[in-house]
């Protein structure tokens, strides 16, 4: 029987390993896009860079050490269903306005003024902030909202569903309350 568990426990570790292997080739994909040129300097306060949560994808922390040799996460989440990594209250690389990571920022930071959300019908919708200077050029822009719908098309069937119900388990005082957010699309279906 020991053997038996411990073979499980080896399939188990090398399915993540494998998954972990694909989840960093599209993180290299991602990073690699282009999404579009946008005039946050010009045009903005670094309103992304005072944001009070920031969500990292599995593996992603491990993902931009690897790259820049940098730790990003500074807090971990300890939920019901389990623990998310995060860049809580202020991130360590930014004074509030400049990034000091830009080229190894997450994928929420390159993303952002986008971000998925799990509606309670189950559906991974894509969500706009709309006090974003930008949104609204953005939004219309659809070459940018097509890098953004594809990057996340790739990493959707890569990530483990409890990982986006986890992001609705996130204690609602712990996101930016002044945040309005539009939805602008369904991402995929069935997620309960």
């Amino acid at each position: 029987m020991f053997e038996c568990l411990e073979n499980a426990s080896k399939i188990k570790n090398m399915k993540r390993h494998k998954n972990k292997q694909k989840l960093f080739k599209v993180y290299e994909e991602i990073y690699a896009t282009n999404f579009g040129f946008m005039p946050c300097i010009e045009k903005c306060d670094g309103r992304c860079e005072q944001k009070p949560l920031s969500v990292l994808l599995p593996y992603e922390d491990e993902f931009i050490f690897s790259r820049s040799g940098k730790r990003i996460c500074n807090e971990k989440l300890k939920l019901s269903s389990g623990t998310l990594e995060i860049i809580g209250d202020v991130c360590n690389f930014t004074d509030g306005v400049k990034c000091f990571i830009h080229e190894h920022r997450p994928i929420a930071c390159r993303l952002y003024p986008f971000y998925p959300n799990l509606t309670l019908e189950g559906e991974l919708e894509l969500l706009i902030d709309e006090t974003c200077p930008l949104t609204e050029s953005l939004v219309n822009n659809s070459s940018y909202l097509s890098n953004v719908i594809t990057a996340l098309n790739k990493l959707i069937p890569l990530i483990d569903k409890d990982y986006w119900k986890m992001l609705n388990q996130i204690p609602s005082n712990l996101w930016d309350a002044t945040c309005k957010e539009r939805r602008v699309c369904v991402l995929a279906n069935e997620f309960l």
